[in-house]
């Protein structure tokens, strides 16, 4: 059964449209009750970001509950919500949040009681009973607030307290960590996309729009710059020089810091778009490296699955289980800044490994043939990979359809640049002449 509403990350469109509009959510708090009861699910935590629309989204969920035991935690980051209902028997969380989308957009994010994204098979649930259910005729409820679980969540981050002579600037993206990240990153030199304001939530600025952050870590001369995204999942860096530092290179860095300390590390895990020259990195500290398909929920099943501890994305997801069950955007800054105060000023940057040069190339094809069914691509591929791919290989493929639209993705990743531009020659025209395209 496939679902019709949840993608990767929850329910997401336009605020108060279909299927987020206020009746439709509080249908939607009414079939996240009806499911968590059968279930056996004793309460729900429920926060938002700082939209406009988030708060009287929550209401509305709310008045869908009907009564369902629920403890609200308000306007906070989305890890907070997975942490504390982590930390909260029999629980399951529920967000309103359009993450890095921008402020007219909204979403319902769910987490079940181990603090991860709920299970497909959940979702299906749900789904299949909003389908019924009715416009609940109950009243709205006053949104009190529990400020005791927040803190809680904020003492679990703890303090980062940067030295002297170690100026930052820190872009909240005028969302919802920007009333809670002063309080665990101390001694910031510069604040961008503070306060909180659902108007301009991820507007210019954040972990999407990188420019503001950069043009003031050069002209501060400050030593990096954190970007945060709208809901505080995300992070990414800037170094002083304004040059980005994604998730990929985050990652080698913690994984770094680790292994320097003496702590065991038997494996990260990366996605399908994990740069190659990071598989290689770690496999020259011996590091095992596993991907999974794109999406944090895959991380953290994998995670599950291996018993492993780290994980991230290179658009800034990165999990550290042992900081919390989901990407958490001020822990990662929090490991970040931990890991570059401890290195020799001379050596702050000098750690970063150089990326692969990677290609990608969109076909759009008259109708869908399966890769299998694509005998010249399957072919190329095939000696491709022969040739120059496999653990520890120079190449790397990646050949998929688009999941709305007739358009052919080839991806192609080489240590060296004559190696990229020859494969991706061989592979587009193979797929060419399987797809019937002059």
């Amino acid at each position: 059964m496939s679902l019709n509403y949840f993608g990767t990350d929850g329910i997401r469109g336009r605020a108060y449209e279909s299927p987020l509009s206020l009746s439709e959510v509080a249908r939607w708090g009414l079939a996240w009750g009806q499911v968590a009861r059968s279930k056996e699910i004793s309460s729900l935590i429920l926060g938002w970001d700082p939209r406009t629309s988030s708060e009287p989204m929550a209401q509305a969920f709310l008045q869908g509950l009907g009564g369902f035991p629920s403890i609200i935690l308000g306007m906070v980051p989305t890890p907070a919500v997975a942490w504390v209902t982590q930390q909260t028997p029999g629980a399951w969380g529920v967000m309103f949040s359009a993450s890095h989308n921008p402020p007219e957009d909204n979403g319902i994010k769910g987490f079940n009681g181990l603090g991860e994204k709920l299970e497909e098979g959940e979702e299906q649930a749900i789904e299949a009973a909003f389908g019924v259910a009715a416009v609940p005729d109950s009243p709205l409820l006053r949104l009190n607030p529990e400020e005791g679980p927040v803190e809680r969540y904020l003492k679990h981050l703890g303090v980062v307290e940067l030295p002297e002579g170690f100026p930052i600037v820190v872009d909240c993206a005028h969302g919802a960590t920007a009333p809670f990240a002063p309080r665990v990153l101390r001694g910031v030199a510069s604040w961008l996309g503070v306060p909180a304001d659902g108007d301009h939530i991820n507007v210019g600025v954040g972990s999407t729009h990188l420019g503001a952050l950069q043009d003031s870590v050069i002209a501060s001369g400050a030593e990096l710059g954190i970007a945060l995204d709208g809901d505080g999942d995300r992070c990414l860096l800037v170094d002083p020089k304004g040059t980005l530092v994604d998730g990929d290179q985050m990652l080698w860095l913690l994984a770094q810091d680790r292994l320097d300390a003496g702590e065991p590390l038997p494996g990260v895990v990366g996605t399908l778009m994990t740069n190659g020259a990071l598989d290689a990195a770690l496999a020259s500290r011996g590091v095992a490296f596993v991907r999974t398909p794109v999406g944090d929920k895959f991380l953290l099943r994998e995670l599950q699955v291996r018993g492993w501890d780290l994980a991230a994305e290179a658009s800034g997801h990165l999990i550290q289980k042992r900081e919390g069950p989901s990407g958490d955007g001020l822990a990662t800054a929090i490991a970040l800044l931990r890991a570059l105060i401890r290195r020799p000023k001379d050596q702050r940057w000098s750690w970063r490994f150089e990326p692969w040069p990677l290609k990608l190339v969109n076909l759009h094809a008259k109708q869908r043939r399966t890769v299998e069914d694509c005998a010249a691509l399957s072919a190329a591929m095939h000696d491709l990979e022969a040739r120059h791919g496999g653990v520890g290989g120079s190449l790397r493929l990646v050949v998929r359809w688009s999941g709305t639209e007739p358009k052919l993705r080839l991806m192609a990743e080489a240590r060296e640049p004559e190696l990229l531009a020859s494969a991706m020659h061989a592979l587009e025209a193979a797929a060419k002449a399987d797809l019937g395209m002059s």
